[in-house]
């Protein structure tokens, strides 16, 4: 990898030709790019469709789940969630098993193929409670993938056990899990960490869990949710810091990139954010996750939730090539402000046909179907 040089002495043209010539980035560059504007954000969009052409061609990809948010009481407090409740809450929840087997059951009959699984760091939770919620899901399909469980939920359960993460993974690998999402990432800095969720997993604890996962022979997801506190140089540290987690496990499938929703978090309340990150800088994001990631992690996923039909369009041609899941249901981003809950396939395929690419239904590890 060339050294880093002086951030104003970079010129965005030469980096692209690096990147081109199938050069790693490195953290300078990578900020140097995500100041792209103009014609130079013209040639970064175009490099990143072109560095994507070439790893995954053009089929874009898409996979039949359902989410499921089991419940929106936390103990947390982190500034970017919209979503979180308190108990006493009029809109507080939690699912009962048997609701959580009856939603399962609704996704089987549409054809899903993976039910995401997440909720709210329960006070009350204990690692029963989760693997409760994984036999549910095993009650109504053998067969179904389970991807279930931040890191941060995770580690939820081993605090609660006062048992180590890897024994935590292996029961839950044991009733049924398949595969973890990589959330609570966030940012991986920990300056933007201490702004927007202070009492949240800390990075080395983020990475433990996930290099853990992937030693004991459980995929995941990595993820970044961007378009709030942090800066350019944060962004490529964080893509960095993910490049180098895949450089020695080898253990996600996927880099989903997840635009800051602000309506009705603190974060908005508070004044430190008044908007979601402008189309330009959509671009400019997805466009060098792909340069920054290439041959390392293949598949780039867009969020049509997040972005809208139209966004995530435009995404697929700045490097992305997977629009993720139908969903069937989504609670997160629409409690702050999101008014797209599910898209069916025919929806998907529509989408990618007009861009002119391939759509493909795919397995959660990206087998084709």
């Amino acid at each position: 990898m060339r050294k880093g040089t002086v951030l104003a002495g970079l010129k965005i043209k030469e980096i692209l030709q690096h990147a081109l010539a199938g050069e790693e980035l490195n953290v300078d560059e990578a900020e140097r790019l995500l100041q792209a504007k103009g014609k130079q954000l013209q040639e970064l969009v175009q490099t990143a469709d072109e560095v994507r052409r070439r790893e995954v061609g053009d089929i874009v990809t898409y996979l039949i789940n359902r989410n499921i948010n089991f419940t929106n009481i936390c103990h947390g407090s982190c500034k970017f969630c919209a979503f979180r409740r308190s108990f006493g809450d009029a809109d507080a929840y939690t699912l009962t098993p048997a609701q959580i087997a009856s939603k399962v059951r609704e996704a089987v009959n549409f054809g899903a193929t993976e039910v995401c699984i997440q909720g709210g760091l329960h006070p009350d939770f204990r690692l029963e409670n989760y693997l409760a919620i994984l036999r549910a899901v095993r009650s109504v399909s053998p067969s179904i993938h389970i991807h279930a469980f931040s890191p941060s939920e995770v580690d939820h359960m081993a605090n609660s056990e006062k048992i180590p993460v890897e024994d935590v993974i292996k029961k839950l690998i044991e009733n049924g899990l398949n595969s973890i999402p990589g959330t609570a990432a966030e940012i991986l800095v920990d300056r933007v960490r201490s702004i927007i969720c202070p009492e949240k997993i800390d990075i080395n604890r983020w990475v433990e869990i996930i290099k853990t996962c992937h030693r004991l022979g459980l995929p995941t997801t990595a993820t970044m949710m961007y378009g709030h506190v942090e800066t350019a140089q944060e962004i490529a540290q964080h893509l960095h810091l993910i490049r180098e987690i895949q450089r020695e496990t080898h253990g996600f499938t996927e880099f989903v990139l997840l635009p800051f929703m602000f309506y009705n978090t603190r974060l908005w309340h508070e004044g430190l954010i008044s908007s979601s990150p402008s189309l330009d800088e959509n671009l400019r994001v997805h466009a060098v996750s792909r340069l920054m990631l290439a041959g390392h992690i293949k598949n780039i996923q867009t969020s049509w939730v997040k972005l809208g039909p139209a966004g995530a369009k435009l995404m697929l041609k700045a490097g992305a090539n997977d629009l993720g899941g139908t969903l069937m249901e989504e609670n997160i981003s629409r409690a702050a402000g999101g008014e797209l809950q599910r898209m069916y396939p025919e929806e998907l395929r529509q989408l990618i046909l007009e861009i002119g690419r391939i759509p493909r239904q795919r397995t959660t590890t990206y087998e084709l179907i």
